[in-house]
């Protein structure tokens, strides 16, 4: 909780715990090792892991909803780095309180990575209704209201109330690790409201190609192209092998890959982290240069 070693973000927000494992990026979960060291009577993961392993339940944790709030600094904050926003036994509410908080820190920028995006996008769907059934013009005030009614002690209020969908601050993404990851979940992720949208591709186990998911007026200058607005892209994409015990091969190839793909399309990239002997090398050079690049 609090600040990270995570170097493209400044601190962590963990208001959901415990998570379970969905495809092969999530065999060596360094979210599962930790919780393990945490699991103990009366610890924060308690109940979460056994034997090591992340029993699947999910737990939501009010008493950390409102942490952001006591940031002062406009902090760049990772969303749930020990859990997934959208597992399933997140409820719609709990979600909307999650939002409620980051539309009254407008200071702050949110980053979301989940491994469920067809429950991401579902939950806006819900979210669209819930609003069409409520009497307030403001999305962000609606979600407020839900973090006000599960925030021990209760949220002040947010001071801007005037802010539109989808929130300017907040960052969805998808994790990746290989091609068949990749093109099951970017197209959901595009498929939801966001201010930004971006990919993790950390472990990445294979070559994968995004050209066509990414956001750039060279994928289709046809007249039919031009006549019809744009369709949503991916606004960055970062990159980094998997490190701790057991940590599977990245070949930096791959990277490269991934890295021309940007370039050609204008988009951010952010060469995050690779293994160098056995040793992990935050920020690494590819070809002479060190890729940090944001949006």
């Amino acid at each position: 909780m609090g600040d990270t070693k995570i170097s493209w973000a400044d601190k962590v927000w963990n208001v959901v715990r415990g998570c379970n494992k969905v495809s092969s990026g999530c065999a060596h979960c360094y979210a599962e090792r930790m919780a393990a060291r945490f699991s103990g009577k009366g610890q924060p993961y308690e109940g979460l892991t056994h034997e090591g392993r992340w029993t699947g339940e999910a737990r939501f944790v009010p008493d950390m909803l409102d942490a952001p709030r006591h940031w002062g600094k406009s902090s760049r904050i990772f969303v749930n780095s020990m859990g997934d926003l959208f597992h399933d036994d997140i409820t719609p509410k709990q979600i909307a309180a999650v939002f409620g908080v980051m539309a009254a820190c407008p200071q702050h920028s949110f980053l979301i990575l989940t491994k469920r995006p067809a429950r991401m996008r579902d939950w806006f769907a819900w979210l669209s209704m819930e609003f069409r059934n409520d009497d307030n013009p403001w999305v962000s005030q609606l979600v407020w209201r839900r973090a006000h009614e599960l925030t021990p002690g209760g949220l002040p209020s947010p001071a801007r109330h005037g802010v539109l969908w989808p929130l300017s601050n907040v960052w969805l993404g998808v994790s990746v690790e290989d091609q068949q990851t990749a093109d099951e979940r970017i197209p959901l992720l595009l498929q939801t409201p966001a201010a930004v949208r971006w990919v993790s591709a950390e472990p990445l186990l294979g070559p994968v190609d995004v050209f066509a998911f990414l956001k750039s007026d060279i994928r289709d200058r046809s007249l039919a192209a031009l006549k019809s607005p744009p369709m949503p892209g991916l606004d960055w994409v970062v990159v980094g092998s998997e490190s701790g015990p057991g940590e599977r091969p990245m070949d930096e190839v791959w990277v490269q890959h991934l890295r021309n793909q940007c370039v050609d399309a204008k988009v951010a990239f952010y060469y995050k982290q690779k293994l160098h002997f056995g040793r992990k090398v935050s920020l690494p050079l590819l070809d002479g240069k060190r890729w940090a690049e944001v949006p």
